[in-house]
């Protein structure tokens, strides 16, 4: 068990810095990889592998703080860390190419997706994200893992989100204004979960 709790904290260590380095430049300069082309994907694998090396070197020191948790806590992690992929997965399913979030990315034509899960929140994949991550701190009590998840929300919210957010109101104007007013960022409200419930009663 500990040695799959340290072979997932790696995973998490190595495998997160992939998400900031490629959606990051694109969030702040669009149309870049339409500019790079290929050049800009080979640039991403060359900088996150020379991040993912130094990260590697240094795995045993990064996972040398860890929290004794209550048995209780590490379970909730693990439910966390499964519900966080499910919602990820459904909403794999849902997008589709779309899931990458920039039309030039899919060639696909864009529309803006307000069914289930997005009736719930309007940025389920975010929300699944940090499920996973806080998750697996939660499962293996890792200080690094707890680190990375608390750098992806700031970054999360005070950048991916509202650079996303823009860029949806530019490409979808009154209609996502509308539905942002009524769907919440991440957290689903109440009444919608109290819906969903009831919807799924009748059909059972």
């Amino acid at each position: 068990m500990e040695g799959l709790e340290k072979i997932t904290g790696e995973g998490v260590l190595l495998l997160w810095p992939l998400i900031p380095i490629f959606w990051l430049p694109l969030r702040f300069w669009p149309g870049l990889k339409e500019r790079l082309g290929a050049i800009y994907f080979i640039a991403v694998v060359f900088v996150w592998l020379s991040v993912a090396l130094v990260i590697w070197s240094c795995r045993d020191l990064l996972l040398g703080l860890r929290f004794v948790l209550p048995a209780a806590l590490r379970l909730a992690g693990i439910v966390l860390l499964v519900a966080g992929f499910l919602l990820q997965a459904v909403t794999a399913v849902r997008l589709g190419k779309r899931i990458v979030g920039l039309p030039e990315l899919t060639g696909q034509r864009s529309r803006l997706e307000t069914s289930f899960p997005f009736n719930l929140c309007r940025h389920p994949t975010y929300l699944s994200h940090f499920m996973m991550f806080f998750g697996v701190a939660l499962a293996t009590g890792f200080l690094s893992v707890f680190l990375v998840a608390i750098l992806d929300l700031f970054i999360t919210l005070f950048g991916m989100i509202p650079l996303e957010e823009q860029e949806l109101e530019s490409r979808f104007g009154d209609e996502y204004l509308k539905y942002s007013h009524k769907t919440n960022m991440l957290l689903p409200g109440r009444k919608k979960l109290l819906s969903l419930l009831f919807r799924h009663r009748q059909k059972t």
